[in-house]
């Protein structure tokens, strides 16, 4: 029922190298999304300081301008944490619509392009279902850009504000970063994994669904027949068991997190009482180490919530990767029109063989054949003697053969394929209509296609 799924599992870092490729292509504006979130981090960071000085100068007892002076700073630094927000947000829409587009010309420039051998045994509309998961990277993208950015720096500036207090502070951002590297580096493929199985199975069900769509009346007259419903039920309990599992992993990890998260907000808050009262930090000191500590581990927090949309996207390029990844037709050689002599084309095949990669028997073997210009021949065969797929090698829809096909005398693998098949038309079993009036079914985008003529 289902086509092939692409190879699974993929390298470990296949997935990471996409991400790179395609956050390359923006790479301008990722920066400005990064400067924006280094200022935001900074001035975030830099609040606890102005509320340690707030509170010193509370703890005079008397109104002063340098009070009503850092009060208006702390307000105008969250106003402008909030600017560089809405300035990142700007960037990352004009990034989301990047990706839509990319992928859609992308899509349909390579759909007619694909080689036919590596179509062969899939099924075309539900490949390109893969399409959808453009939805994920523009969702998700932006999500690790602004909220996984921003979560780092926070964390990063925050262990070198709070070092500045006690020694002991190094040591806790120490064992915080062991901590995360921990957990990314042993649950993190396993996560990936995970990921990739449960999108597996998410595009069988739409497979499924999209083969009672297209086949309603055969389901129809089946009458009360529940295979439908039982096809979908062991799609769906594949699904749900791939889901499971990645849940399972994505709770651990905030799990190990919370109860990090809880140890240490405890441990820093005796930590800090015992400072205060042995004098060697100030009440002031503590109240700001203390909002840092907090700020650390939501933003910690945040970046481990950020996990499950770092896996949607990674897996999300790897499924469209199932396309783009195609081999393409060669678009480099010789055109057609250079050598057309304007009476038809002569086609020439000699010792001709071509073979399926999963078949053991060539469909083709040994085959002669010289077609005049302007010739007329019949193909005739029995059921599968490979009849089609002989019109298919003359017509130059496949590549891997063996032996010689020519046209006008010149080898087919020295024409630029595309430009070979615009003096080329079937009209075969497998040819479909598409969405569009007559004219355009007909003319297939070539203008210089006279209306007369057609």
């Amino acid at each position: 029922m289902a086509s092939r799924q692409a190879v699974y599992p993929p390298p470990a870092w296949k997935p990471v190298k996409r991400l790179f490729r395609l956050l390359e292509l923006d790479r301008k504006d990722i920066t400005f999304i990064y400067l924006y979130a280094i200022f935001a981090g900074l001035i975030t960071l830099s609040l606890p300081l102005g509320i340690q000085a707030i509170i010193g100068l509370i703890a005079g007892g008397a109104m002063s301008s340098s009070l009503v002076l850092l009060i208006v700073v702390v307000t105008v630094g969250t106003a402008l944490t909030g600017l560089l927000k809405v300035m990142q947000l700007t960037v990352t829409e004009t990034l989301q619509r990047r990706i839509f587009t990319r992928s859609a010309f992308e899509f349909a420039f390579r759909i007619p392009r694909i080689r036919m051998e590596s179509l062969a045994r899939e099924y075309p509309p539900e490949l390109v279902n893969r399409f959808f998961d453009t939805l994920t990277l523009q969702k998700g993208l932006p999500k690790i850009l602004m909220d996984f950015s921003t979560a780092f720096l926070q964390i990063i500036f925050g262990l070198i504000l709070i070092s500045f207090y006690h020694p002991f502070f190094v040591f806790f951002g120490l064992i915080l970063l062991l901590v995360l590297a921990a957990i990314f580096r042993f649950t993190g493929p396993g996560g990936l994994k995970t990921s990739l199985q449960e999108s597996k199975y998410k595009y069988a069900v739409a497979h499924w669904l999209q083969e009672l769509a297209r086949s309603v009346t055969t389901f129809k007259l089946s009458g009360t027949s529940r295979f439908p419903l039982e096809q979908t039920d062991g799609l769906v309990v594949n699904y749900l068991d791939a889901r499971r599992q990645h849940f399972r992993i994505l709770l651990f990890q905030y799990g190990n997190i919370v109860a990090f998260k809880t140890i240490v907000t405890g441990a820093l808050l005796i930590l800090g009482s015992i400072l205060v009262i042995d004098n060697q930090i100030n009440l002031g000191q503590f109240v700001a180490a203390e909002i840092v500590v907090i700020l650390i581990t939501s933003s910690v927090e945040k970046l481990i919530l950020t996990m499950e949309t770092i896996y949607d996207v990674l897996t999300g390029l790897e499924k469209i990767g199932a396309v783009t990844d195609l081999p393409l037709d060669a678009d480099e050689g010789i055109r057609f029109e250079e050598v057309d002599t304007g009476r038809g084309m002569e086609v020439e095949l000699r010792d001709l063989a071509f073979r399926f990669d999963d078949a053991e028997q060539p469909t083709v073997d040994g085959l002669d054949l010289h077609i005049e210009a302007g010739e007329r021949i019949c193909v005739a065969g029995y059921n599968r003697s490979g009849k089609s797929t002989l019109i298919q090698l003359i017509a130059g829809l496949f590549n891997d053969y063996q032996g010689s096909i020519s046209y006008n005398g010149i080898p087919m693998r020295n024409f630029c394929l595309p430009s070979l098949r615009e003096y080329i038309g079937d009209h075969t079993s497998q040819e479909d209509i598409f969405r569009g009036s007559i004219l355009d079914n007909i003319r297939l985008g070539h203008e210089e296609v006279d209306l007369q003529d057609v």
